[in-house]
């Protein structure tokens, strides 16, 4: 892999793909056989003289060069949730330029799912198939990674508070009171074939609001040494293992089912209406 000038710092510094590569080895380690990718390029003043799709290949590159044997990509869309159609070959991600650079790469396979699809470049080609209906629930990709070994979560570039939708997998899985099973149907395009299906998803009641302990929960990863941090140019670049955030996420709960959440949970106060526009994120 060459050396490239990736971006320009704010402070006029340059960020060179082995700055990146060095980063990222120093906080996934050498015990990954699954990293599953959040990214936000956020490290400087891309290079000027790469253009984009050089710029993307060549973070691309950088993150294979660390021979994982499977990577995973969010490229959800919501499209049933925002009232489109889903294909799963032309439906663009929502989840940023890198990923959806990925996602289009020949290598890339891409999950069926018109809510929370994921790109997967590798050996487990089954976190992208045989998946069931529940976007976030029974046999999704997030609930196979829960069973397996050595699963790793990266932040490129962003802030495990600002982005880690495994936290509602885990949420699903402690069955909190504040979320319920909705269900969300449309038409679906994969390889030339069209039809209609559900998919269902964990959505919190709509007068449940999510408060900023995501990033107490963040800040505590890092502090008990879990989260590995490493500075990039004006970003930096996290990494935790599946176990260990699954460890600290349930026990916050099993303490608290409100955590996450500004104010209690009253059941008989729940209420289901479902108004969304140009939804990102759950």
């Amino acid at each position: 892999m060459k050396q490239q000038l990736l971006f320009k710092t704010s402070r006029g510094e340059a960020v060179t793909s082995e700055d990146l590569r060095a980063a990222l080895a120093n906080v996934v380690g050498s015990d990954c056989e699954v990293l599953y990718m959040h990214t936000c390029l956020s490290f400087g003043i891309p290079n000027p003289d790469l253009a984009r799709a050089e710029l993307l290949d060549a973070m691309y590159q950088v993150v294979w060069s660390l021979k994982v044997p499977t990577l995973v990509v969010p490229t959800f869309t919501f499209s049933f949730c925002n009232g489109e159609d889903y294909d799963s070959r032309r439906s663009k991600s929502r989840m940023g330029a890198l990923n959806e650079f990925i996602r289009l790469r020949p290598e890339a396979v891409r999950s069926i799912d018109p809510l929370m699809s994921v790109a997967v470049v590798g050996d487990d080609r089954d976190l992208a198939e045989n998946l069931s209906h529940d976007s976030i629930g029974a046999n999704s990709t997030f609930d196979k990674l829960s069973r397996r070994k050595h699963v790793k979560f990266l932040f490129l570039g962003v802030g495990l508070g600002d982005c880690f939708t495994y936290m509602h997998h885990l949420e699903w899985v402690a069955r909190i009171p504040y979320r319920y099973e909705r269900g969300f149907t449309g038409k679906i395009t994969h390889f030339g074939r069209t039809y209609e299906d559900t998919y269902r998803l964990f959505v919190r009641y709509h007068n449940v609001k999510p408060n900023a302990a995501s990033y107490a929960y963040e800040n505590l990863l890092v502090e008990r040494g879990m989260l590995r941090v490493a500075s990039v140019g004006d970003g930096s670049v996290r990494c935790i293992g599946e176990s260990e955030a699954r460890e600290v996420y349930l026990d916050l709960l099993r303490k608290d089912p409100d955590y996450f959440i500004t104010e209690p949970f009253r059941p008989e106060r729940a209420d289901r209406t479902f108004l969304v526009e140009n939804m990102v994120a759950l």
